[in-house]
């Protein structure tokens, strides 16, 4: 049977109200010890995220000014877009053509006859089909030999040299549609049937053929253009080898209609560019100011104030912000109108900024997205630091490590503030019962002696 215990009755003291007391007192100053440094912990450890954050922002802007294309970007302006479309690459030139789309290139397409339906056997042998030296030799033999059965031989032959076969159920029966994949003169198809019970000769067609039982739906050809006067060809509508960096995408033939396609730089890609790098590059100077500040008045720190690696690491990206290359038109920024303010942060005078662009294009690429570029510089930067083995990495592994330890050293402190509550609860139980033994003789002489 359970022993209940009642403090208190042999002394008329509030025995746990005293105890808490004494254990509050107890477990305090360790407490707080650990509490201290947990929030320090936690709140280095939030520091360390909010700059990683900004760094990492930074580095992705930073990443972008490394591809010479988003410097050396064209505008490209086509008179009729129903006609054709364009697209320019850095390696394009500022220039205005005028461009012709006489025929658009088509893949051919074949239809055979009509047959009863599509399950019904047709007959065996090989199908020889051809499509620009290439063969593909396919055995129809019993019992599939039905034009479903030759569709699929076709599209499942491991050897299909580019041709495509469906079948169109019309008023007149089933018909095999053979396509080629490719558009192009080259791309012809042929196909010969050899073999079997001569049941397949329907399906055979040669391009010159004095008759052929495949009916052709479409030719092969190649697109023809005409681009300054020149005649351009190619086998598909996509012509990306007549002007050095321009594709141009055919839509629609129109002879005898001459349009404008024209390419230009884009200066302000360029300054759009370079307005995101100053921006991001500002977010992470406010965001270090932010963590290393200090309030004179309230004698208020940040966080990371002192904090030697973000201090290194910003002072290494405003180094290499103040460098200059090697070579070039423009070797620094400030060259281009971008120059730092006392503050730490970038301004740019956009005036100067155009003219450089307007100066030299290509040269205000160099300076970000060259061999040794400021971007490239800065990027390597910022990867090394947001890498597994940076120095912020190995910090926050060890604040976390940290937080793990003060968790475990809680428990072990509540653990041990228990056992002095169970102490100090025996002792004074003890002291009450002691009281109140003395009380019963205190009373018990009392009597005796009256």
């Amino acid at each position: 049977m359970a022993t209940l215990t009642s403090t208190g009755l042999g002394s008329g003291l509030d025995i746990n109200s005293i105890v808490e007391q004494l254990v509050s007192a107890e477990r305090a100053p360790a407490a707080n010890r650990l509490t201290q440094r947990e929030s320090k912990a936690n709140e280095e450890l939030s520091a360390l995220g909010k700059f990683k954050s900004a760094l990492a922002t930074f580095k992705d802007s930073v990443a972008k000014l490394t591809d010479a294309d988003t410097f050396q970007g064209r505008t490209v302006t086509v008179e009729d877009d129903e006609v054709f479309t364009a697209t320019a690459d850095s390696a394009s030139l500022p220039g205005t053509y005028s461009v012709e789309v006489m025929n658009l290139a088509s893949a051919q397409r074949l239809r055979s006859i009509g047959f009863a339906d599509a399950t019904s056997a047709i007959g065996t042998g090989n199908l020889a089909i051809t499509v620009n030296g290439q063969t593909a030799n396919i055995l129809i033999g019993t019992p599939a030999n039905s034009l479903n059965d030759i569709r699929d031989a076709i599209n499942e032959s491991a050897d299909n040299p580019g041709v495509r076969a469906t079948i169109v159920n019309a008023s007149d029966g089933a018909h095999l549609i053979v396509s080629a994949t490719e558009t192009g003169a080259a791309n012809a198809i042929t196909i010969a049937v050899s073999g079997g019970d001569g049941g397949l000769a329907s399906l055979a067609y040669a391009a010159g053929a004095p008759a052929n039982p495949m009916l052709e739906l479409q030719a092969a050809a190649d697109a023809n253009v005409v681009i300054d006067g020149f005649p351009v060809t190619s086998a598909s509508n996509a012509i990306s080898d007549a002007i050095d960096g321009v594709t141009i995408n055919l839509a629609r033939a129109r002879p005898g209609t001459m349009l404008d396609l024209s390419i230009e730089y884009d200066p302000e890609g360029a300054k759009t560019s370079v307005a995101g790098f100053v921006t991001a590059y500002n977010k992470l100077i406010d965001t270090v100011t932010e963590l290393t500040r200090y309030n004179v008045d309230t004698r208020d720190a940040a966080p990371l104030l002192g904090d030697a690696t973000v201090r290194g690491i910003r002072d290494q990206l405003r180094r290499e912000i103040s460098s200059s290359l090697d070579s070039g038109v423009f070797t620094t920024l400030a060259s281009i109108g971008v120059t730092t303010a006392t503050t730490g942060k970038l301004v740019v005078d956009a005036t100067k900024l155009g003219d450089a662009i307007d100066a030299d294009f290509d040269a205000v690429s160099t300076l970000f997205s060259g061999t040794g570029g400021l971007a490239t510089r800065l990027e390597d930067i910022a990867e090394a630091t947001l890498g597994s083995g940076s120095t912020i990495t190995t910090r926050e592994a060890a604040l976390k490590s940290t937080l793990k330890t003060i968790t475990s050293q809680r428990e072990t402190l509540d653990d041990r503030i228990e056992r002095v509550r169970a102490r100090l609860l025996d002792q004074f139980n003890a002291m009450d019962r002691l009281l109140g033994q003395l009380k019963n003789t205190s009373s018990f002489l009392s009597q005796q002696l009256s």
